[in-house]
C-alpha cells in the first residue's frame, strides 16, 4: 500500500494519504489580523482543499482536533464549524 504526500514542508506534509485513509496535519490561519472565527474559516477552507486535492471531503471526516489559545473563542469557532459541516 503506497503513501502519497501532498504540499510537502521541510518537516511534514499539510495532508498524506495511505489506503483509503488522509491525514492531515499542521493547518492554522495564514491570516492572524482576522478574528477567531475568521481564521477558522480559513483552516476549514484550507481542509476542503487539502481533502479535494487528495480524492475526499468532510463527509468522510473520522476524527478532528482543534487547538485553542482561548477557550474564550469557543462558541466563535463551533459557529463555523456547524456552518462548514452544513455545507
Amino acid at each position: 500500500m503506497g503513501i502519497t504526500r501532498h504540499d510537502p514542508g521541510p518537516i511534514l506534509s499539510q495532508a498524506v494519504e495511505h489506503g483509503d485513509t488522509v491525514y492531515l496535519a499542521g493547518i492554522v490561519a495564514k491570516d492572524l489580523k482576522k478574528d477567531v472565527k475568521g481564521q477558522t474559516e480559513e483552516v476549514l477552507a484550507e481542509i476542503d482543499r487539502l481533502l479535494a486535492k487528495a480524492g475526499s471531503s468532510k463527509s468522510k471526516l473520522l476524527q478532528a482536533t482543534i487547538w485553542v489559545t482561548d477557550i474564550r473563542n469557543q462558541e466563535e469557532i463551533n459557529e463555523a464549524w456547524k456552518r462548514w459541516e452544513d455545507t
